[in-house]
């Protein structure tokens, strides 16, 4: 028996607040602090583009490449019990990770057709590290106990003596922190040629893994892909041009686009850089949209994450630190979505991503926000 305990919130406003309010992504507000802190790092970083530019017409084409599996560290520096994010949900973002960079999350095929012909196995997968850097067996999740009851965009998550964690050595693992951040960012992350110190991702807790319902709409782990698609080099859709059309995200196969979007459209959409269909690709990982309306890495994006992998990443690729278990989505943690919210008394729920036993029963027991019984 699967037992799923539900909370229907009634209150339709917080949704919304949250989506208003949420910076999806708080890359480009760290990337300027880091520039102003290291005069150098503008000219690393292009040099890095222009290698990496080098490596990328070798790489198109090459189908024979092996499966690159990056180890992983997740810091959890929490204040209070809620922060402390159970392991489940960190392995659910594990698997959220592998689902989409190796192209088998279920909502690929609602991939629109005309971006069917670039949508591909990115070939990188991820796995919870099984060796800290002595060499002693590890979870691969650390849990630090803070005073801080929450961080920015400033790095001291990454810094004991702030209050954070010490990162492990970004030669040989992908640092994850999960925290609670500051003014509704959702994560952030650094991009390649950052300070091995500071190398890696940043999640807010409440949008790491398949999360509680009320992180709808960035809920499902979307978060961490977004960021992740930043450490391995990729930048937004939009080239953050301010709705200008004349940045890049330096993607040959991404459409032109003014602007973030949000939401999930659902349909075709234009814009003044993109005006006639098929449009913007607000479908792609590196949009803002909603965790449920992304499912796409392009072939070209592809490209330039594998080549970040084998040139400024490539330590990671003979690293040390072994790999737990990679499983599948575990059949226990699935996404659940309730609505409408608000409700009159008639709602449907909704369970998706779940790949166990389907001849199972569940048991559903539905509260309200004030904790009482609704249905069973």
């Amino acid at each position: 028996m699967r037992n799923i305990v539900l909370a229907v919130c009634c209150l339709i406003s917080i949704l919304s607040n949250q989506q208003i309010a949420a910076q999806r992504c708080g890359a480009m507000e760290h990337l300027h602090q880091q520039m102003q802190l290291d005069p150098t790092l503008a000219a690393r970083m292009q040099q890095q583009e222009e290698h990496a530019n080098q490596f990328v017409a070798n790489y198109r084409g090459n189908e024979s490449r092996a499966v690159i599996t990056i180890p992983v560290v997740v810091h959890v520096v929490y204040n209070t019990t809620a922060q402390n994010i159970s392991t489940a949900q960190i392995q659910s973002q594990i698997d959220r990770l592998n689902l989409d960079f190796r192209k088998q999350n279920t909502d690929a095929s609602s991939v629109p057709s005309v971006w069917q012909s670039i949508a591909a196995d990115y070939e990188i997968e991820f796995c919870l590290a099984s060796r800290d850097p002595s060499g002693n067996a590890t979870t691969g999740i650390i849990r630090k106990q803070t005073s801080n009851t929450s961080f920015s965009t400033n790095d001291n998550v990454k810094r004991s003596a702030n209050g954070g964690d010490d990162a492990w050595p970004a030669s040989s693992y992908l640092n994850i922190w999960v925290c609670d951040l500051q003014d509704g960012i959702l994560g952030y992350a650094v991009s390649p040629g950052a300070s091995p110190e500071v190398d890696g991702v940043v999640i807010d807790y409440k949008n790491f893994g398949l999360a509680d319902i009320s992180s709808a709409p960035y809920n499902l782990g979307r978060t961490a892909t977004h960021e992740v698609g930043h450490w391995l080099g990729l930048s937004h859709v939009w080239g953050d041009d301010g709705g200008i059309c004349d940045g890049s995200d330096g993607i040959d196969d991404t459409p032109n686009q003014g602007d973030s979007t949000y939401g999930c459209p659902g349909e075709v959409l234009v814009d003044e850089c993109s005006p006639t269909a098929p449009g913007i690709m607000y479908q792609n990982y590196m949009d803002y949209t909603d965790d449920a309306c992304m499912n796409i890495f392009t072939e070209d994006q592809k490209t330039r994450m594998r080549t970040v992998m084998e040139t400024y990443r490539a330590s990671l690729l003979t690293s040390a630190a072994g790999c737990n278990e990679i499983g599948p989505l575990p059949g226990d943690i699935a996404e659940i979505l309730v609505y409408p919210v608000p409700t009159n008394g008639q709602f449907t729920i909704s369970i998706k991503n779940f790949l166990g036993d389907y001849q199972e029963y569940f048991d559903i027991t539905i509260y309200n926000t004030l904790g009482q019984l609704i249905a069973s």
